[in-house]
C-alpha cells in the first residue's frame, strides 16, 4: 500500500469506529426500552407511576392499561400493540441492529488486518 491508500484506509477505519459507537448507543437505547416494557408488563392496572414530561421532569399518574400500547411506526402513524407484541418488536429490532454491528465489526477487522500487511 502506498501512503495515500494507507491514509484512505485509516480514514475508513475511523469512520467505521464512529458508526459502531453510534450503533452501541442505539443498542443501549433499545435495551433500556425492552427493560422498561418488561417493568410495565409486571405492573397492575391502576398502578401509580412517574410519567416523563421532559428530560428529568416527571409527573405522578395512574396507568389504567398496562397491557396495550400505542406505537408510532413512522409518518405520524400510530398502531395499537399488546405489551408482548411491543417487547417482541423491540427484541427483533435489537437483534437486527446487533447483526448489522457484527457485520461492521467483521469489515473493520478485515480492514485492520489488511492495513497491517
Amino acid at each position: 500500500m502506498n501512503e495515500q491508500e494507507i491514509q484512505a484506509a485509516e480514514f475508513q477505519i475511523e469512520q467505521m469506529q464512529k458508526i459502531i459507537e453510534s450503533i452501541n448507543s442505539q443498542l443501549n437505547e433499545v435495551a433500556h426500552t425492552i427493560e422498561a416494557l418488561m417493568e410495565l408488563k409486571s405492573l397492575n392496572n391502576n398502578a401509580e407511576i412517574l410519567f416523563p414530561v421532559a428530560n428529568g421532569i416527571f409527573v405522578k399518574g395512574t396507568i389504567s392499561d398496562t397491557q396495550n400500547l400505542s406505537i408510532n411506526v413512522g409518518n405520524n402513524v400510530v398502531v395499537e400493540k399488546t405489551i408482548n407484541q411491543s417487547i417482541e418488536m423491540m427484541q427483533k429490532q435489537f437483534s437486527e441492529i446487533n447483526d448489522y454491528k457484527k457485520q461492521l465489526e467483521k469489515q473493520l477487522d478485515d480492514m485492520l488486518k489488511k492495513l497491517q500487511e
